[in-house]
């Protein structure tokens, strides 16, 4: 801010240098030449007076000569050293018009000048508020929006990326996990079948399948979705969300001691991923249940 106020103060006296200086040198030229006719109306009006005064013989007219002769003396010695003041009788018309008008112009750039910078400070405000914002908004993309915005923009984003990536195996993943969290199955279904063909069969994407049709079934463990999970325990037996799948079945279907023998199993890995607060809870509530 310190070097923004630093430019239009260099910037305002440069404008002001450029206005005022050949303004002010016309104005003193436009003096000068309004003295020097002064001059020059007072030394005819002297003559004419001095012809009146003296008659025509010879002796008047040597007189008259000397007397001319110390008026020009006397009027140039006043337009060189100290020039007169001109009378309000002898002012050139339209002087005074003149002088505003040559005025005018340099007054009205400076006001220019003067309002330039109030304006590129309040355009500078708004940038600023503008581009905080967008910084806010690159932090946290999702400011001010609920679960089913955040949800539309992550798929509208993933499709973007799948159609300039159309074999991104991980994109399809993540499109597949976001219908299902959306509770769209069945387009969660087709994204995760289309992983599977660019990147194969693993425990992750066959949780992911099982969990598809688990939800689907409202919380039911259908044949096809425990095939799937058995599918994925077998290729990783430790993988913790298809345990915590399984875990959930068990204890939805009132099969507390085998429940809380995942979750304790879970416990004692000591995975920096599981939630262990939650376990423990989970582990306390199916003793309670028991």
């Amino acid at each position: 801010m310190i070097a923004f106020w630093c430019g239009v103060a260099l910037m305002i006296g440069i404008v002001l240098l450029i206005v005022w200086l050949p303004a002010l040198r016309s104005g003193k030229t436009a003096t000068t030449d309004i003295r020097k006719e002064t001059n020059i109306a007072l030394y005819r009006n002297q003559l004419a007076l001095a012809d009146k005064q003296f008659s025509a013989d010879e002796k008047d007219k040597i007189l008259l000569d000397e007397l001319k002769q110390e008026i020009s003396i006397g009027l140039l010695h006043d337009v060189n050293d100290n020039p007169l003041e001109a009378p309000e009788s002898l002012t050139v018309p339209g002087t005074d018009n003149s002088v505003k008008k040559s005025l005018f112009i340099p007054a009205s750039m400076t006001l220019v000048a003067l309002l330039i910078p109030l304006l590129g400070y309040s355009l500078y405000g708004q940038y600023s508020e503008s581009a905080q914002y967008s910084q806010q908004e690159r932090m946290d993309p999702f400011a001010g929006m609920d679960i089913e915005q955040i949800q539309d923009r992550v798929i509208t984003e993933l499709q973007q990326r799948i159609r300039q990536a159309p074999n991104d195996g991980d994109a399809w993943f993540m499109l597949g996990q976001r219908y299902l969290n959306s509770n769209e199955f069945n387009n969660a279904l087709i994204a995760f079948d289309r992983t599977e063909k660019i990147r194969g069969q693993d425990a992750e994407l066959l949780t992911a399948k099982a969990a598809t049709l688990y939800y689907q079934a409202g919380q039911r463990m259908t044949p096809q979705a425990r095939i799937w999970l058995n599918d994925a325990l077998t290729l990783d037996p430790k993988h913790i969300t298809a345990l915590m799948l399984l875990a959930s079945d068990h204890f939805l279907n009132a099969q507390y001691q085998q429940a809380i023998d995942i979750w304790q199993s879970l416990l004692d890995s000591n995975n920096p991923k599981v939630n262990r607060v939650k376990l423990i809870e989970a582990i306390n509530m199916a003793r309670m249940m028991k």
